[in-house]
């Protein structure tokens, strides 16, 4: 997308007000006829005769309140929302008495780049996304060797408590870059988990929600079906839901379930078992651990970890994530990820499947 807010190609260096400053995810290109392009992930805005004065002011930022035309003001607002442009925090003090919105305030260092990548396609409203995910809280079950991965996937983009519940202790072959490590063996996973999550982001809280913290979504990381008791208390309690597993060769993030909403864990089981009638004896051997360890593939096991936090994160930003009503999956050596639908099924009780749901 090219836009060109022609109104800043006539003003002077005044016109770079230090309220704003420029995102440092944005690049600035000088074209031969001396217009300046700025490019911001996909999108570009082309601003011409712009003197080097005003780019140099947008760069150190000057003190705020510098006088303006009102076309000037116009276009530095547009180039703010878009993203390619910052506001400047003003004074330090009045952020330390609370006297700024905590959305205008550039996040700690280690998230500023996310910032920059959430304003490439938010625009200005990626600080207020930035700010809902830390106060977001996401649960991770299961025993999964992309959980723990997923985590602090999760907490290193910005959410602000992730907590992990997953029994069992580490075996060697769990470990994987960024989750558990090799030397966490015979450890409680658990608290190797926990310790992958804060390792990414030191200042996250991975203390358990107590009963009256709602929990924003619940991630099941099992490379096993999910055991249809958790699942139905699951949808009783309305909680958001998203499963995560990995095999040998196979990868599949989803389906995301919002009770009452989507279709259910239990709809896919039913498509399941329309396909194979033995599939509701299969499904309970399945759920059933194993002796020894799963054979699951480590950079596979990456992959899908990164898959799955970009569909929680999308959630958690608002949007509507692919893994609605379906999954995303990736087979070996196939390295394209392709989607399936599951949609209601007529014989589901969930919300949805009910005559006359909305």
């Amino acid at each position: 997308m090219t836009t060109s807010p022609s109104p800043a190609a006539r003003t002077g260096p005044r016109a770079a007000g230090a309220d704003y400053v420029l995102n440092p995810a944005t690049r600035m290109l000088w074209r031969p006829d001396a217009s300046l392009q700025l490019e911001l992930g996909d999108r570009s805005a082309l601003l011409t005769g712009v003197s080097a004065g005003v780019v140099s002011r947008l760069v150190r930022s000057t003190q705020p309140g510098q006088r303006r035309s009102r076309s000037t003001t116009t276009t530095l607002r547009a180039l703010c929302e878009a993203g390619f442009l910052w506001r400047a925090t003003g004074d330090p003090a009045a952020q330390r008495r609370g006297d700024v919105d905590e959305r205008l305030v550039p996040p700690r260092p280690r998230l500023a780049g996310q910032l920059a990548a959430l304003q490439a396609r938010s625009g200005e409203r990626a600080a207020e996304l930035l700010s809902a995910r830390r106060h977001a809280v996401v649960a991770v079950y299961g025993t999964g060797r992309a959980g723990p991965h997923l985590a602090a996937l999760l907490a290193a983009a910005g959410v602000g408590r992730v907590h992990v519940s997953t029994p069992g202790t580490v075996r060697l072959g769990a470990a994987v870059p960024g989750g558990v490590l090799p030397a966490d063996e015979g450890r409680a996973l658990s608290r190797a988990a926990t310790e992958a999550v804060t390792r990414a982001a030191p200042e996250a809280d991975t203390e358990p929600p107590g009963p009256e913290t709602p929990v924003d979504l619940a991630i099941l990381a099992d490379d096993e079906p999910v055991d249809p008791d958790r699942r139905e208390a699951l949808h009783r309690q309305g909680r958001a839901h998203l499963t995560v597993a990995v095999g040998a060769t196979r990868g599949v993030v989803g389906p995301l379930v919002l009770p009452g909403l989507t279709s259910c864990l239990r709809c896919a089981d039913l498509h399941r078992a329309d396909r194979d009638p033995a599939w509701d004896s299969l499904a309970v051997q399945l759920t059933i651990p194993r002796r020894g360890p799963v054979g699951t593939d480590c950079a596979l096991a990456t992959v899908v970890a990164g898959t799955a936090a970009l569909q929680a994160l999308s959630f958690l930003d608002g949007e509507e994530p692919a893994t609605i009503e379906g999954t995303l999956e990736l087979h070996l050596p196939d390295w394209r990820l392709r989607r399936r639908s599951w949609p209601l099924h007529p014989d589901c009780g969930c919300g949805t499947a009910r005559p006359g749901a909305a």
